[in-house]
């Protein structure tokens, strides 16, 4: 799984109708009837419905992404196929959906939750230094890599009488180190997520919080309570997690010296399992958040902003599928819900210049970067199972 994470980003090459369709598709897409209307962005259409499709291979030493019709399923790990659906429900308004399917082997999706679950709760029972030692034994080339561009600030474990243990972890995002390695990536960093300040906070219906993390001046602390290996509730009795919650999320950073972002986000977090062939989470927003923009933007009408929350609102969804006779994949969809107008035309030329800054070089290092970290990630684990 690992290996085929890290060949998705070794060397990425685009074919020509992707390159211009990604640029497209990233400048309009908070305005998509320019893009709608661009018959070389698509492989196909159908009425009020747009198509692309890609599929991606890792194949002489690249990964290579081609757009084309009929891109067939993911059959050898590292395979991709990624298609995105524009359609126009009425003037102005339209609706975005993507699925991508990537293949990660013959691991099967219980073992992948196993995996995290681990993860997660891999400073029970444990000290500070414990977990620092056991980072640099079992994980020396993972560390390494992160270090590129992040540092253990602490880490906190602290066991309670129930036997449950709280952790606090603190790390600092440093592009003052990236840029030794990754300097055109690292500026992007510097300028995009250093001065992003958001906090994320995970409670079950009734409010009890299970998982808390927010970042700030190059900060990010994360906060979580585990008792045998599995996430409890941060306050009161140790009380499993339902696999229905509530994800609450502020975020706000700084683009174009614009400071935008939104408060009160709240989303619906449900975790689907079925058997041993699926597992994975569905966030669902239906509920408009309030926005933090420039107050030159309260002339414009706002309510073009509530859409993607109407109705069936917009969705993220992101898991493992597999059912042992190919292969398993990781799978991710989105839907998004757009009405055109002067405020999204605000955001739309914030977004894509962004997007024009990331592009080339940014895109290049940024993807060397990821493979380091998968590569590392790979060859501690093939060395911890090793005998």
């Amino acid at each position: 799984m690992l290996g085929a994470l890290g060949e998705s980003f070794t060397d990425v090459a685009r074919n020509p109708k992707l390159l211009y369709a990604r640029l497209q598709l990233a400048k309009h897409s908070l305005l998509p009837s320019r893009a709608f209307e661009d018959s070389a962005v698509w492989t196909g259409s159908s009425g009020a419905v747009r198509l692309l499709e890609v599929q991606g291979a890792f194949q002489g030493g690249h990964y290579a992404l081609s757009a084309h019709p009929n891109v067939p399923a993911p059959n050898k790990p590292a395979d991709s196929r990624h298609v995105i659906t524009l359609s126009r429900l009425a003037d102005g308004e339209y609706r975005w959906d993507t699925n991508v399917d990537f293949a990660i082997g013959a691991i099967r999706p219980s073992d992948v939750a196993t995996v995290f679950s681990r993860f997660v709760s891999a400073a029970e029972e444990t000290s500070a230094n414990q977990v620092r030692a056991e980072l640099a034994s079992y994980a020396p080339r993972t560390s390494s890599a992160l270090g590129t561009a992040f540092s253990l600030d602490s880490v906190m474990p602290t066991r309670l009488a129930d036997g449950s243990t709280v952790v606090t972890l603190t790390i600092a995002m440093r592009s003052d180190l990236l840029k030794q390695r990754y300097p055109t990536f690292a500026a992007f960093f510097h300028k995009y997520i250093d001065p992003a300040r958001y906090r994320i906070t995970v409670t079950d219906r009734a409010g009890t919080p299970y998982f808390e993390a927010r970042a700030a001046d190059q900060l990010l602390t994360v906060r979580l309570r585990t008792l045998d290996g599995k996430l409890v509730s941060l306050a009161g009795p140790a009380t499993p997690m339902p696999d229905t919650l509530e994800l609450l999320m502020d975020f706000k950073t700084s683009v174009k010296h614009f400071g935008v972002g939104f408060h009160g986000l709240r989303t619906e977090l449900i975790h689907v399992r079925k058997s041993d062939m699926e597992n994975g989470w569905v966030i669902s927003a239906r509920r408009e958040p309030d926005w933090d923009l420039p107050l030159f933007t309260a002339r414009m009408i706002r309510t073009p902003l509530r859409r993607p929350f109407t109705g069936e609102g917009s969705l993220f969804r992101i898991g493992v599928r597999g059912d042992g006779s190919g292969q398993t994949v990781i799978f991710r969809e989105i839907r998004l819900f757009v009405q055109e107008s002067a405020i999204l035309r605000f955001l739309n030329a914030l977004s894509g210049a962004a997007f024009s800054e990331f592009a080339d070089q940014v895109d290049a290092e940024q993807n060397a970067w990821l493979r380091e970290i998968f590569v590392a990630m790979r060859d501690d684990a093939r060395a911890a199972i090793t005998p």
